[in-house]
């Protein structure tokens, strides 16, 4: 049985910076995946493809991001940025996401990917590689303890909804719900343009 091809590929090409469109929309296409995987709609996940901050993202000149193929299939990628919070006393290159599909979990992919992420580190002098895990993600927290990832911080997350009731209990909802409504409708007429 022979071994199916492995390569990982950077977005951006090292030596001019700029982005390969065919690269970024097959990790647009990734990326959509993954917020499917993780519960998300398709049609939401569309949603936020066409909102743009993906590709805004990787426009971005301290974020990287490498795509996964095997076989000439996208099936993986992920996504760091260096110095995220400029705050840490050493360099630092910063794991934003990592996904690899379901199908081919247990093949090398992730270790490939953060091979690549490993290899910009060195490149740059980052001295620290972390690693954003979400909580309730036992097998990725296993992963990352397995490979040397200890915790560090414990990052904790509301929405501002539920933030604005617990600080401000008397605030007029109705106000912020009119801004959200306003968002989804515009996030709503750009997939409109961009699918049409």
């Amino acid at each position: 049985m022979a071994r199916s091809a492995l390569e990982v590929l950077g977005v951006r090409d090292g030596a001019t910076r700029q982005i390969d469109e065919s690269l970024a929309r097959e990790l647009t296409g990734l990326w959509m995946a993954q917020r499917v995987d993780q519960g998300t709609s398709p049609e939401s996940a569309a949603r936020a493809a066409a909102e743009g901050r993906l590709r805004e993202a990787l426009t971005r000149p301290d974020v990287r991001a490498w795509v996964a193929r095997v076989d000439g299939a996208g099936v993986g990628y992920v996504i760091a940025s260096e110095d995220a919070f400029g705050l840490s006393p050493h360099p630092e290159v910063a794991i934003d996401q990592l996904f690899v599909d379901s199908r081919v979990r247990r093949q090398g992919v992730a270790h490939a990917l953060l091979d690549a992420v490993l290899t910009h580190a060195e490149r740059v002098g980052a001295e620290v590689i972390v690693g954003n895990v979400p909580a309730q993600s036992r097998e990725a927290n296993r992963f990352f303890a397995r490979l040397g990832f200890g915790s560090v911080i414990v990052r904790r997350a509301t929405s501002t909804a539920a933030l604005r009731r617990r600080l401000r209990p008397g605030a007029k909802p109705e106000r912020f719900e009119a801004l959200r409504r306003r968002r989804v409708l515009g996030a709503t007429a750009a997939l409109r343009q961009h699918s049409a």
